[in-house]
């Protein structure tokens, strides 16, 4: 029996559509009690016109062309530009291997992303679950736009930002605050809503043994051959290098489908440092409760790794 559309959890995912963005969407995509009313593409992986194809691309190896797609902003606020050798998941996001087939890019909708995440709260107030995989450029413009669009969110799970100042772009920042600072800074101190951040360090201490990649890319689906053709180069890399598998984006999209697999959580104040000469993008927690502020995120600390690697099987099982 078909599931009543009108009692599913309601999400938006704003995304820069990278490869571990793309194993996050099919996470959420195959989740039964869950409706995508609108994926937004925000640039920094690639461009958010190359993101909008790339979305494409995955919603078609998912039969799932039905959930729309906006466009989003091009330009972190500051203008800020990724320089080539940060292309860790190729020029284009995905791999650099182009589609043979690509979609028709008329299915893009004509509404700007970030007008598209004013609507979308209107039109579900209190209904949507917002999941941030890319920088929050889309969210801060938003938030711009309309001061009380936080406050018409259920909840919003970013991936994003470093606890222990452990940075993998430069030495303190982690690349999805860094690249956009000033937009990271805006959504954690003015959404307005519950927010829950998977921050880098939990992906590196929450990593799989390969056995479990080989699984997840053992089923015979246009799903998994997209994600083996798309990340066989990053793949081969990480291996050569003698790295874990390690998942990111897959960590904010579990919280925000399922509450159980977070083990260890604090709710804290945490910022977003603007101006250091080595420190720019950072974000910084008051673990002492140093500053006058309350607590504004909940921190995950520790995942549970047996739910996490269920979910992750999941999104190609069907």
């Amino acid at each position: 029996m078909a599931t009543n559309t009108n009692s599913k959890r309601k999400f938006i995912i704003d995304t820069d559509a990278g490869i571990d963005d793309a194993q996050a969407i099919l996470m959420c995509l195959e989740t039964s009690d869950v409706e995508v009313v609108a994926i937004t593409a925000v640039a920094v992986n690639t461009s958010a016109a190359q993101v909008v194809k790339n979305l494409l691309r995955l919603l078609k190896a998912a039969g799932r062309l039905d959930v729309p797609i906006y466009r989003g902003c091009e330009d972190m606020l500051l203008g800020w530009q990724k320089p080539d050798d940060y292309n860790y998941h190729g020029k284009d996001g995905f791999g650099d291997v182009p589609d043979p087939a690509p979609p028709n890019p008329d299915q893009v909708q004509a509404k700007h992303g970030v007008q598209a995440l004013v609507d979308v709260t209107k039109q579900y107030p209190g209904e949507i679950t917002l999941v941030a995989l890319g920088p929050l450029t889309n969210i801060s413009m938003a938030i711009q736009m309309d001061k009380q669009f936080g406050s018409r969110l259920k909840g919003c799970f970013i991936m994003g930002g470093n606890y222990r100042a452990e940075g993998n772009i430069t030495a303190s920042g982690e690349f999805n605050f860094y690249s956009d600072p000033e937009a990271a800074y805006i959504v954690l101190n003015s959404l307005g809503c519950p927010i829950t951040l998977a921050c880098w360090e939990l992906c590196l201490d929450c990593f799989f043994p390969w056995e479990l990649y080989g699984k997840l890319r053992s089923f015979p689906s246009a799903k998994c051959e997209l994600m083996k053709t798309i990340e066989r180069t990053i793949v081969g890399e990480c291996q050569k290098e003698g790295r874990k598998y390690e998942v990111a984006d897959e960590m904010a999209m579990a919280c925000a489908l399922n509450d159980d697999v977070i083990r260890k959580s604090d709710e804290v104040y945490a910022t977003v440092e603007l101006h250091g000469n080595l420190t720019r993008g950072q974000m910084v927690v008051d673990w002492r409760k140093v500053l006058p502020k309350k607590p504004n995120v909940r921190l995950v600390l520790e995942m549970d790794k047996p739910i996490l690697e269920k979910m992750l099987l999941k999104a190609f099982e069907d």
